[in-house]
């Protein structure tokens, strides 16, 4: 596929799932507790005196290879989702 191309479904993905993300934290008040709490936690950790600054890099290591991640994971099955749509439609003879 063309490089542009993919470029710019990259930033259209990128723009539905902020979009999405952002009315999941208004329509799902636990959503919005979870991510509160993940600000806290990362603070407490940031801001402990207790954990060494190795651990501290570790932990700050760990979350976001998890979050990069998880974004991955939400683009792949995003995709996959589409594509599902489009053969269960083609199947139903909706589009050809």
């Amino acid at each position: 596929m063309d490089e542009n191309l993919l470029d710019l479904l990259d930033m259209a993905l990128a723009e539905r799932f902020q979009l999405s993300y952002a009315s999941m934290r208004q329509e799902e008040p636990q959503t919005e507790k979870l991510a509160i709490q993940l600000i806290e936690i990362s603070k407490a950790i940031q801001d402990s005196s207790t954990i060494r600054q190795e651990d501290k890099k570790l932990i700050e290591e760990y979350f976001s290879a998890n979050v990069e991640m998880e974004a991955k994971t939400q683009q792949y099955l995003y995709i996959q989702g589409a594509r599902d749509c489009v053969t269960v439609l083609r199947e139903l003879g909706v589009i050809k």
